[in-house]
C-alpha cells in the first residue's frame, strides 16, 4: 500500500451538496410548505464519505503507531467540537422559547449538550442542535475504526457492513424508511446505520488504494454530473417509496458507493476545483449551524413574531447561513482548531491533518 495521503476534491463537493440538501429538509416552514424528500439519506452519504476520508488520512498512521486511538479521537474532537459548541447558545435560546425558562431542565440539557450525551427524555437526542445526532454516531464509529476496523480484512469489513445493514433494515421496516437513529426510540439503530455505510467507505478506500484506477477524462464535467445526480436522488419525494425501505438501502449500498467510487477517479481544475473545495470547506459549518438557526426562527414565529415564511424569505435565510458558515469557518473554527492542535503538541505524530466532516438528518 502506498503510504501517501490523497485528496479527493470531488468528495468535498459531494459533501457540500449533501449538506445543502439537508438544509432544505430542515427549513421549519421558512421556505413555505415543502414536500418531504429523501435527503435524510445524505446522512448515510456522510458516513460513507467519512469512512473513505478517515481511512485515507489515518489508517496507515494508526497501523504504523504514528498516532494512537486516543490521539485519533482527540483529533476528531478538535475537528468537530468548536463549531458544535458555537451552535449551542442558539439552540439554547430556541429551546427556551419553546418550553419557557425552566432553568433546571435547560441547565441539564446544556450540560448534556456540552458533554455530547444524548438525551432520551426529549423529542430529539440533542434538542439544542437536532442534526448533531449524526456527529455522535460518527465519533462512536471513529472509536471503533481506530481500535478495531483498521485491523480487519476487506472480507471482514464487508461482513460487518452486511450484518449491520440487516440490523438497520429491521428498524427501517418498523419506521417505513431509513430516516431513523435521531429519535430516542430508535437510538439503537443509529449504531447500525453508521456502521454499514462507514465500513463500506473503508472498503472503497482500500480497493482504490490497491487498484490505483486510472482517472476518468473530463473530471470537471464528471464531477459536476455526479453532484447533479446527488441533487436529483436526494430530491425524490419521501412518499414515493415510504413503506418500502429497500429502495433506501439500494441507494446506500449501490448508488452512493458507485457515485463515490467514480468521484474518487476524477480530478478537477480551475474554477470547478475552487468551487468544489469551498463546498467541502463550508459543508460542516452549514450542517452544524443550520438546524439551530431554523429552529430559532420557528420558535420566534410560535411566540407571535411575524417573520416572513415564503420561498423568497427562506432563500434569504439560506444565503445568510452560507455567509455565516463562511465567517464561522474562516474567522472562528479554523483559527481555534490551529490553536488547539498547537496546545496538544508538540508531538508531531499527533499533528495529523484535519478531516472535513459534515453530517445530516
Amino acid at each position: 500500500m502506498n503510504s501517501g495521503k490523497q485528496f479527493f476534491t470531488a468528495l468535498e463537493a459531494l459533501r457540500g451538496v449533501a449538506a445543502v440538501m439537508v438544509i432544505f429538509r430542515h427549513t421549519e416552514g421558512a421556505l413555505g410548505p415543502i414536500s418531504p424528500n429523501i435527503s435524510y439519506l445524505a446522512v448515510d452519504l456522510f458516513f460513507l464519505l467519512s469512512g473513505v476520508v478517515l481511512a485515507n488520512s489515518y489508517e496507515k498512521r494508526l497501523l504504523a503507531g504514528e498516532i494512537s486511538p486516543a490521539g485519533f479521537l482527540l483529533q476528531r474532537v478538535i475537528r468537530l467540537y468548536p463549531l458544535y459548541l458555537l451552535s449551542l447558545p442558539i439552540g439554547l435560546v430556541s429551546y427556551a422559547l419553546q418550553i419557557g425558562l425552566d432553568y433546571p431542565t435547560l441547565t441539564g440539557l446544556l450540560l448534556k449538550g456540552i458533554l455530547f450525551i444524548p438525551s432520551m427524555s426529549a423529542g430529539s437526542l440533542f434538542p439544542f442542535n437536532a442534526p448533531s445526532w449524526s456527529l455522535f454516531f460518527e465519533l462512536w464509529a471513529g472509536v471503533v475504526f481506530s481500535a478495531l476496523l483498521i485491523r480487519l480484512s476487506l472480507r471482514s469489513l464487508l461482513a460487518i457492513a452486511l450484518a449491520t445493514t440487516g440490523m438497520a433494515m429491521y428498524g427501517a421496516l418498523l419506521e417505513g424508511n431509513l430516516d431513523i437513529g435521531f429519535q430516542p426510540s430508535y437510538f439503537i439503530f443509529g449504531f447500525s446505520r453508521v456502521l454499514f455505510s462507514f465500513s463500506l467507505g473503508i472498503c472503497l478506500y482500500r480497493l482504490h488504494d490497491l487498484q490505483k484506477p486510472t482517472l476518468v477524462i473530463k473530471g470537471n464535467i464528471v464531477g459536476l454530473f455526479l453532484c447533479i445526480c446527488l441533487i436529483f436522488i436526494t430530491g425524490i419525494s419521501a412518499s414515493t417509496f415510504f413503506g418500502f425501505p429497500y429502495f433506501d438501502f439500494f441507494i446506500c449500498l449501490v448508488v452512493f458507493p458507485a457515485i463515490v467510487w467514480l468521484a474518487m477517479r476524477t480530478e478537477q481544475t480551475g474554477l470547478v476545483e475552487l468551487i468544489f473545495r469551498w463546498l467541502g470547506r463550508l459543508s460542516y459549518p452549514i450542517y452544524i449551524l443550520h438546524g439551530p438557526i431554523f429552529s430559532l426562527l420557528y420558535s420566534l414565529r410560535r411566540k407571535g413574531f411575524e417573520l416572513p415564511a415564503s420561498p423568497a424569505a427562506g432563500m434569504v435565510v439560506v444565503v445568510a447561513i452560507f455567509i455565516l458558515a463562511g465567517i464561522a469557518a474562516t474567522g472562528f473554527d479554523e483559527p481555534v482548531r490551529k490553536k488547539l492542535k498547537r496546545m496538544v503538541g508538540p508531538n508531531p505524530a499527533s499533528a495529523v491533518p484535519a478531516v472535513n466532516s459534515a453530517k445530516a438528518g
